[in-house]
C-alpha cells in the first residue's frame, strides 16, 4: 500500500478489500462446516476394510482430508489478508481525515 495513494482509489480499495473479506469469510465458515462431514465419510469408507479406531486414524492421515484442511486454511488465510487490507486501509482513511479536520482547525 501506498501512502499516496489518491483518495478515490483509497476508497475503491477500501471497498474491494471489505467485500473480499466477507465473501472469503463466508465460504470459510461453510467449508469449516463441512469438515466433520467429510472426515466422517472417509471413517465410513475406511470402516469398510479397517475397525473403527484405525479407520478414524486412516481418515485423519488421508491425504484427501490433508487437501481439503489446506483449502480450508487458504480460504480462511485470504480472509484475514483481506481484512488486514481493509483495515488498513480505512485506519489511512480516517487518518488522513482527522489530519484534514487538524489544518482546518489551525
Amino acid at each position: 500500500m501506498h501512502i499516496s495513494v489518491h483518495n478515490e482509489t483509497l476508497v475503491r480499495l477500501i471497498s474491494k478489500f471489505g467485500n473480499t473479506a466477507q465473501e472469503a469469510r463466508q465460504v470459510s465458515k461453510r467449508i469449516i462446516a463441512l469438515l466433520p462431514v467429510r472426515l466422517s465419510e472417509l471413517k465410513k469408507e475406511h470402516c469398510r476394510r479397517h475397525n473403527a479406531m484405525r479407520a478414524e486414524r486412516m481418515a485423519l492421515a488421508d491425504t484427501r482430508y490433508e487437501i481439503f484442511i489446506n483449502e480450508t486454511s487458504d480460504i480462511a488465510f485470504q480472509a484475514t489478508q483481506a481484512r488486514i487490507q481493509y483495515e488498513t486501509h480505512a485506519m489511512l482513511f480516517k487518518a488522513r481525515q482527522s489530519l484534514n479536520a487538524f489544518h482546518r482547525d489551525n
